[in-house]
């Protein structure tokens, strides 16, 4: 089996991946290491990038051999792979605002620059804003509901959401203590704590702060930045509405710069 943890940047993907790693070594399934042609960045848990997904299922046992990685796979043609029952596709969605908050601070910390949210905004933002839309869509497009969470749902209703992630996955049934464990072990803190003692398995720790990458993932925090026309462009976005030159500088900024850099 193939496992596949997808989720759009800043919105759930690494809390995800650290569930299915916690649930795996509950239930004591049997994961290999991907092959490293497969990935840019062996210490990342992104073990398979987008453009070597294809190569991947057409080479490797996953019908007898279990493999797990943590993606952002956002390309229709990656999506609308006709995917077999022995790869699972779980994907994540959280409030866009929210996100759009998080990955304000992500550019904050780790390229250590001292801008507004407002700065932010209007230059990076509303631009990763409609990527995330465009993720959030074409998922449930090509992959349907069913295995798509919701990052309140794990916030709000912890083990009933661990089940149905448990459920994808082929677990059945999980007992109080194995949620109570799970819980522990992808906690805010505990992940923070891992990342600074340079322990983690959800995220490539290469700096000292890199911990700081784990923010506070409160719901509902965005109300402390969005003026009132920023929530209004949002909006617009999320909705689908972005005009030919955000587009285009969109594509320029995210599209063209990762062909370019080679950045999965």
């Amino acid at each position: 089996m193939l496992i596949l943890c997808n989720g759009a940047f800043k919105s759930g993907s690494s809390w995800l991946h650290a569930i299915v790693v916690e649930l795996i070594a509950i239930k004591k399934i049997n994961i290999l290491k991907v092959p490293v042609k497969y990935t840019n960045d062996i210490n990342s848990p992104t073990t398979i990038v987008e453009s070597k997904l294809k190569e991947f299922i057409e080479n490797e046992d996953y019908d007898l051999k279990n493999y797990l990685s943590k993606s952002h796979f956002l390309d229709d043609d990656t999506l609308k792979i006709n995917f077999s029952d022995n790869i699972r596709m779980l994907s994540i969605e959280r409030d866009i605002r929210d996100a759009i908050v998080s990955h304000f601070y992500h550019i904050k910390n780790n390229y250590r620059l001292n801008l507004s949210f407002s700065v932010y905004y209007f230059f990076l933002g509303r631009y990763k804003s409609y990527e995330i839309m465009l993720f959030n869509f074409r998922c449930k497009k090509y992959i349907g509901d069913s295995n798509f969470f919701y990052f309140s749902d794990l916030k709000n209703n912890f083990d009933a959401t661990v089940k149905d992630i448990a459920l994808v996955i082929g677990i059945d049934t999980l007992s109080i203590k194995e949620l109570k464990v799970i819980k522990e072990k992808t906690s805010l803190l505990f992940l923070r704590s891992e990342l600074k003692r340079g322990y983690s398995k959800y995220y490539p720790s290469k700096r000292d702060d890199s911990w700081k990458l784990f923010r506070q993932g409160k719901i509902g925090g965005w109300r402390n930045y969005f003026s009132k026309h920023q929530l209004i462009d949002i909006n617009k976005i999320e909705n689908g509405y972005l005009s030919a030159f955000g587009k285009l500088v969109y594509f320029f900024i995210f599209s063209f710069r990762r062909k370019i850099f080679k950045i999965e």
